[in-house]
């Protein structure tokens, strides 16, 4: 998503002198967090038993942690005959999730957990599954777990039934006798992941079903691949945009039936109208050159009809591969503020297809809702990062399109720096927080380096939002940009790892970095009261659960 590598690490590099002495003159600046519980949406009712919901160590071991949890006399064993239970009128949407569950029981525990639709009752050893509760608390991914000499799982949807068979599996990982209990679980943030950035970096087939499952093990539930940049086009393209290493269109459509089966949505991203330098080499005529004939070989000059056209079949070709309902375009970084002047085609561009009254940079809205116009003509809803979302801008981006935010400045100094979060939602807009600090993770050795998954654990909360001006691991620079902790408008968040920079990384070492740092993501996006304050102390509960069972 950025120029020359991973750009919006080296635009902090380039710019960090210049910030501190900015950051001097500031009066509001972030001091160092401590480690707090952010409150929930919603107040938990009663139970007949005092739930524990502050915290308390009485509450298993789970990643997230369980939002109530009451402990109950006796147990609950795994073993060769236990069974998977789920009753005839939920067979048709449940039988995927208990065949999952199948699978995962026999991987970890070498029980194979047989499903049996039936309406008899459980026997010791036997795991239900159900849709029957009626809570409406629990929404579409919340469940009720109540574990005795068998399990109960139930819920609302099948998403919440999944769920409530991810905290089983967690709970036997560590034991193959569970202490009896009932939870009452449910997320806080509808979207909680990753993106990842295979356009720098090919990541490969086995790599991605690796992380769909483990995601899904998390109750995570969003994956938003970055296919396109300057570097890679890591996608069949039946024009042959695609680098030598790329996933085949058979490849994508089998990672979307494994998230699905997940309940995991996949939303892609090709980026434009920057970071399109590795498309751009089979389209030389379509580089933004200025008025002395210098070329930005990585930006297309979308003041050309032809352009616009080609942008335009990119998309028609690859919407109907992905089911989700959302498209990714990017819209990032395509000029600095100033560099627009070079360019009166695209200032030509914004006034005729805008008014006169329209600048160069307006146009880049107007691109970005022609897109939409597109996109929600195919029944999805578009997603952008925020950067051209500042206060100058006469023709706004459409409300109904969802905005990433990710950074307050834009460099080269000085600037129009985007609008807060506050100010988006405000203006009707919903934000996911991509927050350069602390959700970035990209290699090492680098300048910064990336927020630690102690301060993302320790420092920040979801609807804590922080851009890359920060000058340690606390955050401290710019000041956070705070919403309400129970605002509607805020989606939620997700890990960002971009695959640039001077080191290139294994796989293997891409997913140790991820390792912890989806773990704290998993708990701060279902944010239930953790069961620990310091990273310190979580530590050992990631490495007790692990990774997904299969």
């Amino acid at each position: 998503m950025n120029d020359n590598g991973f750009s919006r690490r080296r635009i902090l590099a380039g710019a960090l002198g210049t910030l501190a002495g900015v950051a001097a003159a500031q009066t509001a600046h972030a001091a160092p967090l401590t480690a707090s519980t952010a409150s929930t949406a919603s107040t938990a009712a009663s139970t007949a038993d005092s739930p524990v919901t502050d915290g308390g160590s009485s509450r298993p071991a789970t990643i997230p942690a369980l939002r109530e949890w009451t402990a109950r006399s006796g147990s609950f064993r795994i073993g060769p005959s236990s069974r998977i239970l789920v009753r005839p009128t939920d067979s048709h949407r449940l039988r995927s999730d208990a065949g999952l569950l199948a699978e995962d029981l026999r991987a970890l525990t070498g029980h194979a957990g047989r499903t049996v639709i039936t309406n008899d009752a459980p026997q010791s050893g036997d795991v239900v599954l159900d849709l029957r509760a009626r809570d409406t608390l629990l929404g579409t991914e919340g469940y009720l777990l109540t574990v005795g000499e068998s399990v109960r799982i139930s819920a609302r949807a099948s998403a919440g039934v999944f769920y409530g068979t991810r905290t089983l599996l967690q709970l036997l990982r560590q034991n193959t006798t569970v202490p009896a209990g009932t939870a009452r679980d449910w997320p806080r943030y509808a979207e909680r992941g990753l993106m990842i950035d295979i356009a720098r970096k090919h990541h490969s087939y086995d790599w991605l079903a690796a992380h769909i499952k483990d995601l899904a093990y998390l109750k995570l539930n969003y994956l938003h691949i970055h296919f396109s940049d300057d570097e890679g086009w890591r996608i069949e393209s039946r024009d042959g945009l695609q680098s030598p290493e790329y996933l085949t269109k058979d490849q994508v459509r089998s990672l979307i039936e494994l998230a699905a089966r997940h309940h995991i949505t996949v939303v892609p991203e090709i980026d434009m109208p920057g970071h399109l330098g590795w498309a751009l080499r089979s389209h030389p005529e379509f580089q933004l050159k200025d008025t002395d004939g210098n070329i930005a070989p990585n930006k297309i000059d979308y003041s050309i009809p032809a352009a616009r056209k080609f942008l335009r079949d990119l998309v028609e070709e690859y919407l109907p591969l992905f089911p989700a309902p959302y498209w990714h375009m990017g819209s990032d970084e395509f000029l600095g503020e100033a560099e627009f002047l070079k360019y009166p085609q695209l200032d030509a561009y914004a006034k005729d297809t805008l008014g006169p009254t329209a600048t160069a940079k307006d146009g880049i809205h107007g691109l970005v809702n022609d897109f939409n116009k597109l996109v929600r003509s195919r029944g999805r809803t578009l997603r952008v990062w925020n950067d051209t979302f500042t206060p100058d801008s006469l023709f706004p981006v459409d409300k109904n399109v969802v905005v990433e935010w990710w950074t307050d400045l834009n460099t080269p100094i000085p600037s129009t720096n985007p609008v807060t979060p506050q100010e988006l939602v405000t203006e009707g807009y919903t934000v996911l927080n991509a927050s350069f600090y602390p959700t970035y993770a990209y290699p090492v050795p680098s300048s910064p380096s990336p927020a630690t998954p102690r301060a993302m654990y320790e420092n920040w909360a979801v609807h804590r939002f922080h851009g890359f001006a920060y000058f340690d691991d606390n955050g401290t620079g710019f000041p956070f940009h705070d919403l309400a902790p129970a605002e509607p408008g805020n989606r939620g968040a997700a890990v960002h790892f971009w695959s640039g920079g001077s080191t290139t990384w294994t796989e293997e070492q891409t997913a140790a970095s991820l390792f912890p740092r989806l773990r704290v993501m998993a708990q701060k996006t279902w944010e239930s009261a953790p069961l620990v304050s310091t990273y310190e102390e979580f530590e050992p509960i990631v490495q007790q659960l692990g990774s997904a069972p299969s």
